[in-house]
């Protein structure tokens, strides 16, 4: 079995797969400091609620886009699960051509969510991940018969959560609401103005760059695939260019990236 981790800004998940089979899954909260030991520890309870074993894993693969995170779950991988890790990175060749200048600068968690969607979608396809920051990933068909996706880049913008705890942080008279859709964009209370912004406000956003990119990439009816954590299906209920929905979008990356990169 496999061990997929996709260490974020925000949560680290892992997975366990048997072949392409997620088995389980599990989102923490990610605290840089982490040991590896507190790791282990507490990856020993989640196992044992799902009745797996440290011993069932014979493979780990590793994602982060917190370069201070590496070293123990690195770590975690050798002294847990006797195993090294492969740990992804911009570099790492998964089968896409890489546009992107220059190509280290792009998010190893953003080239595992393309190289997921054009394993299920084919390409031309838009990626659009609810993170901590709101990326937007554009991946092209092959230039020339027998080519490779390329990967073009995208866009970048402040997340829900991070945009609210600004908000919060520097507008004295508000205070956290509960995300829920209000029924109309005409708040007539702070919190259902709030809910208004948050909400209408983050879907038109997507709508809008999505369109842009629709144009620009000259493919109006490419797929365009949501995934991310925060407050994902709240947005996407009001978006009207979103065409799937795939939570576990990057590690099912993760498990297609590990049969590419185990087998060099």
């Amino acid at each position: 079995m496999l061990l997929a981790i996709d260490s974020g800004n925000t949560n680290i998940k892992f997975g366990i797969f048997d072949g392409a089979d997620l088995r389980a899954s599990w989102r923490l909260r990610t605290e840089v400091g982490r040991t590896s030991d507190q790791y282990a520890a507490l990856l020993h309870t989640l196992f044992g609620n799902e009745n797996f074993q440290f011993g069932d894993i014979d493979g780990v693969i590793v994602a982060s886009s917190v370069p201070a995170a590496i070293p123990d779950l690195q770590r975690l991988s050798r002294t847990a699960f006797k195993r090294e890790a492969i740990h992804v990175t911009p570099l790492s060749d998964l089968g896409l051509d890489v546009a992107y200048q220059p190509p280290t600068d792009v998010g190893a968690d953003r080239l595992i969510d393309s190289l997921s969607a054009v394993h299920r979608y084919g390409a031309p396809c838009i990626v659009v991940d609810f993170g901590t920051g709101t990326t937007f990933n554009v991946i092209a068909p092959p230039a020339e018969p027998g080519g490779r996706p390329v990967y073009l880049g995208g866009a970048i913008c402040p997340g829900i959560g991070l945009s609210l705890d600004a908000l919060y942080a520097r507008a004295a008279k508000l205070s956290s609401v509960e995300l829920v859709t209000p029924d109309r964009a005409i708040g007539n209370t702070t919190a259902r103005a709030l809910q208004a912004g948050v909400l209408f406000g983050f879907a038109a956003q997507v709508d809008g760059l999505v369109s842009r990119i629709l144009t620009e990439l000259n493919a109006p009816r490419c797929p365009v695939i949501a995934t991310g954590g925060h407050a994902t299906e709240l947005i996407i209920r009001e978006t009207k260019t979103i065409t799937a929905v795939e939570p576990q979008l990057t590690l099912q990356g993760l498990q297609i990236a590990y049969g590419l990169l185990s087998a060099k």
